[in-house]
């Protein structure tokens, strides 16, 4: 339970900021992109390329202090199509929850250290993906 509540939390500090009257040229934005999907190898799933759901895997593992998987999750993001900035604001956004003194009291001092590990094995994928020529 605690970590889906860490993952929620983080979740919530990746969602862009909107004013009070609401951000319309982000809303016009996305209507105007079309959504494309990839089909999940080996399943009838289709899931959508270069959107936030890409990115959250990369948060569940990272907080399950996975750094093997939080690695793995990365590539996967760019696979699908996210932008290596989108991954890099997630990131910041899991290390900057991670920071938090309320994050620290509720789940403690161990869960905090935890993403260390998979924070520097996800940055350094990144910096890896970016190193490769393209395709």
């Amino acid at each position: 339970m605690k970590t889906l509540l860490i993952f929620a939390a983080g979740a919530l500090l990746c969602a862009p900021a909107v004013n009070a009257q609401g951000c319309t040229s982000c809303a016009q934005k996305a209507a105007a992109e079309a959504v494309s999907t990839q089909t999940i190898p080996g399943t009838n799933e289709a899931v959508p390329v270069g959107r936030i759901e890409n990115l959250m895997p990369i948060g569940i593992v990272a907080i399950l202090g996975c750094d093997t998987c939080t690695g793995k999750a990365v590539g996967w993001a760019l696979q699908q199509g996210s932008s290596p900035d989108d991954i890099e604001r997630a990131l910041k956004s899991i290390a900057a929850m991670q920071n938090l003194e309320c994050f620290k009291q509720q789940f403690g001092p161990d869960a905090a250290a935890r993403l260390e590990k998979p924070l520097a094995a996800a940055r350094k994928a990144l910096q890896e993906a970016a190193a490769r020529p393209a395709k």
